[in-house]
């Protein structure tokens, strides 16, 4: 396997960046980990946030603890957050998409 493809399956099969470390690229590296970082943080962030609302709903007694009015409860709230988790996502899978054709732009230039 060629070093650029290698480069770009690590950095979209791995995470983003990992193609920059096996190319011994280490600050753009961490550039794209860290923006894939904080896209990850920023939707596990939102998703917590939303399963400690409902947490509260059950144990305040506003919602009844069985799992159907728990799961129209979620699949409620799903359906009113897909603006809400765009910033996050497009963060990641900007980070993700760059990073791939970046990994393999610099393997393709040093081959």
């Amino acid at each position: 396997m060629n070093k650029p493809l290698k480069a770009a399956l690590f950095s979209a099969l791995i995470f983003p960046g990992a193609g920059q470390l096996l190319l011994k690229k280490y600050i753009s590296a961490c550039y794209f980990a860290a923006f894939a970082g904080v896209g990850l943080y920023l939707l596990f962030s939102n998703l917590m946030t939303r399963a400690q609302k409902i947490l509260e709903q059950v144990q305040s007694g506003e919602v009844s603890a069985d799992l159907a009015t728990i799961l129209a409860l979620v699949h409620q709230q799903s359906d009113s957050a897909a603006e809400s988790f765009s910033p996050a996502l497009i963060i990641l899978l900007v980070a993700w998409l760059v990073s791939v054709v970046e990994a393999y732009r610099i393997g393709k230039k040093e081959a």
